[in-house]
């Protein structure tokens, strides 16, 4: 796949269409900064795929489109073609097989600045998938390392070696196994989803299967119900359908009066639409006249440039002339005071010279014949020159015809190529509209389609709708209702809770008590248990007497520990903090028990105490055997009786055993602590009690509350989904009145296109004519300039011989005087001076001879130059009336042409205010169509309705079985309605339940069989992905081993000496391992490789390159400045090595080392004379070197 040419148009700064034929094996590219070279190697990358703007010296794709210079407007499109020649059979083997025969494959990739881009292998539009496909295994590519631009030779070196090893890769053609696995488990992750998928529709499948078996109970049910539901409806549909009829034929007056409106203004527009072509067709006459007067204003524009050229280049030589002779007046008149003086000297020393005189006059008159040749000589060469710099002007000025004739044809030609892609385009433009108007034709029958079912939907979830938000309003005010009774359950609860706490708070805080007893609570030893009051609960109906009988004993603490309560009671003395008394916890006791069997004897008080029963020792101590009595009567009567134990009555009045009696007010602290007791244990019950009513309540709530969510989500859902409908029917609508507007749009933009095909077809045949005769013109001035060209070789070639000449004279000469020199300095000192005085007069007269001849031919070429410079501003004059002439005619024309495009405007802006007027009363016709569609939609819908309904029932045969009936009303509508909810009640009806199971069964087979091929598909890619890296690594390795032995023979090679290898970093994983690089050049000690100077880096870089095109040669291979950071020497190895592998690759050179430029074959230059805008001049530097493709078909032959 060697480059054969590369054609660039609106590429960065290759604005105009321009083509760099590789017809050699080595082709260099030069020229200044800034010029543009490297735009040809990112020509040939963004070609090839690439994909990052940032690899392109850009921030975004659009930057690699021309964006306007100073005298150039932004290109609207960026193209770039590589022809690549196909005739290597071993890489035409691993190209795709569709392109294997084609002798050459043109890639073309074109980019507008709306962000379209296309992509084309000869001529035939592909994706870039394909593009990347067909350089897979080849070598080159726009990642590839056939193309080195810029400082990627550094980097070769410096990068990380885990990216180092894409080099290897690349090389041992591993980059498509890459590719292909990448694929391959993108396949596996897809086949992996697949595979679920496929296993929960097979559990779905299951699951249905059994719940088939017992869905044909409720059949029968179903269908009783359904008769008496089907005959109601087709009674309401019937009467609808006449609804529908009555106000349809109302619509229809509408449409037809607003239909011969429409027709009437279509009319008036095709008649000015014809005008405004005829408007056109006159400005397309008008621009091919502008075109002519601006080519001829050009041309009498360069003859002005030419001549004026010419007359600065005459009076730069006359001002040369001039300076010249007046430097030789100024020496003469010098040379005249020296002679004088000298001659008085020679007079008083001739007397002593005279035998002399006849040696120094013999050799006198030698070198005066010598001197007289150079003379001579000197004039001839004079005349040569002048004669060729004659010549020079003569080929300056048929050079400048040539040049202009040139530039005139890359015009011409831009302007074909402009015209001809303009012509292609309209014709592809045409088919996409076609294609277009076929695909919206196609959308508009599935739109309307999809518009009938959306009107089935968008009825069915209205009906839901409804029902849902009749439930859900129910429920809200069932919601009302518990967050009355919540709030009122909180609220009592609450008072409770803050009266317990104070209950609480001054059970803590042992209001009433005393301060001694308090004090030693305070304590809070380990000892102590609490009071007694804290320990004994009396039922309620011996609260009072239960009082009187403890008293303060309530107040006794009670301890564990009786030593320990002696500390504590000495301690609360020492403080002085009041009196207390404690009670162990187990005291001993002897149990009495008084069976008294008497009226008003309501038993032992011990029996309506509540305690814990390890406190029951203490209980007995402290209460014994007291019995409660009803009265004072009563106790006095056991005491009379005998009866020893203590009595207490219900009033609270206290017979002890020794007789003393206690009765009265005075126990109210007692008291007090007995009735907190109570009243804390009431609170806590009465808490515990409203905290479960509460927990009831709130849960009732939260259950309530979640159902209203729950069905809120499903009125929600539902809303969501019937405004989607709502919605998607609107946009059905108007994607249904777009598409009719598309195919209006379309025909008449298919018209457009048609006629500006014509005018272009015309434009093009009259641009070819034009052509040809600036090319015959090419033609002549290019054969004027060769043949000006021989002779001025020849003049040249005589110049050279009369330099030669003169120079062999002036060295004659040289000898002469050298040789009358030494027959001076052998006479006395007196001969001596008198010869140098002799020499000294005779070379003054000899160089004012001279002086004067040079000043008198200076005045003759003056002459010359001042009338050949009067010729020349007479045609100046000339030519610059004639330019004047010009661009008058040009003006003109423009002004009519101005004139026509206004004329134009106009006639569009009156087309424009008509089809706005159209456009209204399309709409207006539009909406009454709608409203027929939708008419006739509604009545489609009924009818498909029933026909669906009731299995292709036509409602149109059983309208006269119910239009004599009364029309429906709401108790009609009320029975539907009750038909339709109890049928929905019973849920999904399965009446074909057999016939769904075998459906399902056979649904089964399927999916199971799916999913055995799914898992023997999985199975085959993972085989296939280990095939891939065992083939990988065993290229990876091969590849490896080759390019490192070459690399070692090729660095010695390149730096004269030293050594050098790559090593794998991790050689057990051939798939992840990096790739290192140790270089030791030639008397240095091996080091790390970032410590090597940059020529040294570059070296090994290029030793590295070399080494991978020695194991695969790339097709082609592009150098960008590769040789930049070399010296001389190195540069000539660089060179001697591209040399040799040109027998198996091609290479580009981009440069700016003089040798590098001798080296190549032919060299491009790349200028940019015009600001911003990059042009290609190129000289054959080897002129034996033969074009690649005829080599390779002699070779062949």
């Amino acid at each position: 796949m060697y480059i054969k040419k590369l054609e660039i148009s609106g590429f960065k700064s290759f604005v105009d269409r321009t083509v760099v034929h590789f017809d050699h094996d080595v082709t260099g590219i030069v020229g200044p900064n800034g010029c543009g070279k490297s735009n040809i190697v990112d020509a040939i990358r963004w070609c090839m795929g690439e994909q990052s703007p940032r690899q392109l010296r850009g921030k975004s794709m659009g930057d690699v489109i021309f964006s306007g210079s100073e005298s150039r407007k932004p290109f609207g499109f960026a193209e770039v073609t590589i022809t690549f020649s196909n005739s290597d059979p071993e890489i035409a083997r691993t190209l795709p097989i569709e392109y294997r025969d084609y002798p050459e494959i043109a890639v073309t990739r074109r980019l507008y600045r709306d962000g379209t881009s296309e992509y084309l292998v000869n001529k035939t539009q592909v994706r870039l998938k394909d593009l990347n496909d067909l350089f897979l295994g080849t070598g080159v590519g726009s990642k590839a390392y056939s193309i080195i631009e810029q400082g990627k030779i550094g980097l070769i070196v410096s990068a990380k070696p885990e990216d180092r090893r894409l080099l290897i890769e690349e090389a041992a053609g591993i980059t498509k196994y890459k590719h292909r696995k990448k694929q391959a488990e993108i396949k596996m992750d897809l086949t992996r989803q697949n595979l679920l998928r496929v296993g929960d529709i097979v559990t779905e499948i299951e699951h249905n299967m059994a719940s088939l078996k017992r869905q044909a109970a409720k059949a029968k049910r179903y269908l009783d119900y359904r008769r008496e539901h089907d005959d109601l409806v087709l009674h309401e549909a019937s009467h609808r359908l006449l609804a529908i009829l009555a106000v349809e034929k109302v619509e229809r007056g509408a449409v037809e009066q607003t239909r011969e409106r429409v027709e009437q203004e279509r009319t008036e527009l095709g008649t000015r639409q014809s005008v405004l072509e005829a408007g056109r067709a006159e400005c397309v006459l008008l621009e091919n006249q502008v075109d002519k007067d601006q080519n001829a204003a050009f041309l009498a524009d360069n003859e002005v440039r030419t001549c004026d050229a010419k007359a600065q280049r005459s009076m730069d030589r006359l001002g040369v002339l001039r300076e010249r002779q007046q430097a030789a007046a100024q020496e003469r008149q010098r040379l005249r005071i020296e002679a004088e003086r000298l001659q008085k000297e020679q007079a008083a020393v001739r007397e002593n010279l005279s035998k002399f005189e006849q040696t120094e006059a013999e050799h006198a008159e030698r070198l005066r014949i010598e001197e007289d040749k150079l003379r001579l000589r000197e004039h001839e060469l004079r005349e040569v020159e002048t004669r060729t710099s004659w010549l020079r002007t003569t080929m300056a000025k048929s050079s400048a015809s040539a040049a202009a004739c040139q530039e005139r044809l890359s015009a011409f030609d831009q302007r074909f190529e402009d015209m001809r892609l303009r012509r292609e385009r309209l014709i592809i433009d045409s088919e996409r509209f076609r294609e277009d108007l076929k695909e919206v034709q196609d959308r508009r029958a599935s739109l309307a389609q999809s518009v009938v079912t959306l009107d089935q939907d968008l009825q069915s979830a209205t009906q839901k709708v409804s029902d849902y938000s009749t439930q859900l309003q129910g429920l809200r005010e069932r919601m009302v209702a518990s967050d009355r009774h919540v709030e009122s359950v909180k609220s009592e609860l609450s008072q409770s809770r803050g009266q317990l706490r104070a209950l609480e708070e001054v059970h803590a805080r042992l209001e009433g008590v005393g301060s001694g007893t308090r004090s030693l609570m305070d304590t809070r030893d380990p000892c102590i248990v609490g009071m007694v009051a804290d320990l004994i609960e009396p039922h309620e109906d011996c609260l009072v007497p239960f009082a009187a009988l403890m008293g303060d004993r309530l107040q006794t603490v009670v301890v564990r520990d009786m030593d320990r309560a002696t500390v504590l009671l000495r301690e609360l003395a020492a403080r002085k903090a009041g009196r207390a008394s404690v009670i162990f916890c187990s005291p001993p006791f002897v149990a009495t028990a008084w069976d008294v069997k008497a009226a008003g004897v309501l038993g032992p008080l011990l029996h309506r105490l509540r305690y814990p029963r390890e406190y029951e020792a203490l209980m007995h101590a402290l209460v014994g055997d007291a019995l409660l009595v009803e009265n004072t009567d009563t106790a006095r009567s056991l005491r009379s009786q005998g009866v020893q134990a203590t009595l207490v009555t219900v009033e609270g009045t206290v017979y002890h055993r020794d007789g003393r009696i206690s009765g009265g007010a005075g126990d109210e602290v007692a008291a007090a602590l007995v009735q907190q007791k109570l009243r804390l244990r009431e609170m806590r019950q009465q808490v515990v009690e409203q905290e479960k009513r509460a927990d009831t309540a709130l849960a009732s709530h939260e259950s309530l509350r979640k159902e209203i969510l729950e069905l809120g989500d499903q009125l929600e859902r539902q809303r969501s989904a019937e405004r989607d409908l709502q919605l998607e029917k609107v946009t059905l609508d108007h994607d249904l009145r777009r598409f009719d507007d598309q195919m209006t749009t379309v025909n008449s933009r298919l018209g457009e296109i048609e006629k500006e095909v014509e005018a272009l077809d015309m434009r093009l045949d009259d641009t070819a004519l034009e052509r040809d005769e600036v090319e015959r013109t090419l033609l002549r001035s290019q054969a004027e300039a060769k043949a000006v060209a021989e002779q001025l070789e020849v003049a040249e070639q005589e110049s050279r011989n009369f330099t030669e000449q003169v120079s062999l004279q002036k060295e004659t000469c040289t000898e002469r005087k050298i040789e009358f020199v030494r027959i001076r300095e052998q006479a006395s000192s007196m001969r001596a001076t008198q010869e140098r005085l002799d020499r000294s007069i005779h070379e003054l007269l000899d160089r004012d001879h001279g002086l004067e001849q040079e000043i008198t031919s200076s005045s003759v070429e003056q002459g010359h130059v001042a009338a050949e410079l009067y010729s020349l501003k007479e045609r100046m004059v000339e030519a610059s009336i004639a330019a004047k002439a010009s661009h008058a005619e040009f003006e003109r024309r423009k002004q009519s042409l101005d004139a026509a495009r206004s004329a134009l405007a106009v006639h569009e802006t009156e087309i424009k205010e008509l089809r706005d007027r159209l456009d209204q009363d399309v709409e207006k016709q539009r909406r009454h169509e709608m409203a027929l569609q939708k008419l006739e939609l509604e009545k489609q819908h009924l009818f498909e309705a029933i026909a669906e309904k009731f299995r292709g029932l036509r409602l149109a045969t059983v309208v006269g079985d119910y239009h004599k009936r009364p029309r429906p009303d709401d108790e009609h509508r009320a029975r539907i309605e009750e038909l339709g909810n109890l049928i929905d009640r019973m849920g999904p009806v399965n009446l074909d339940a057999v016939e769904d199971y075998d459906k399902a069964s056979e649904r089964y087979t399927f999916y199971t069989t799916q999913k055995q091929d799914l898992e023997k598909a999985l199975s085959d890619l993972e085989q296939a992905i280990q095939q891939m890296n065992r083939e990988s690594r065993r290229l990876f390795r091969n590849t490896f081993d080759s390019v490192n032995e070459r690399f070692q023979e090729i660095f010695p090679r390149m730096f004269q000496g030293g050594k050098a290898t790559l090593v794998l970093t991790n050689p057990e994983d051939l798939l992840e391992t990096g790739v290192e690089i140790r270089a030791q050049p030639p008397g240095k000690k091996v080091g790390s490789i970032e410590l090597l100077s940059g020529g040294e880096k570059a070296l090994t870089a290029v030793s590295l390159i070399f080494a991978i095109f020695q194991h695969k040669p790339s097709p082609f291979c592009v150098l960008d400045e590769v040789d930049a950071p070399l010296d001389e020497a190195n540069v000539t190895r660089f060179n001697d090595l591209v040399r040799s592998m040109t027998d198996r690759s091609q290479f580009i050179l981009i440069t700016h080392i003089k040798r590098t430029m001798q080296s190549v074959d032919v060299l491009y230059g790349v200028t940019m004379q015009e600001p911003g805008v990059s042009r290609l001049v190129s000289v054959k530097v080897n002129p034996a070197a033969q074009p690649r493709w005829v080599a390779g078909a002699e070779a062949v032959a």
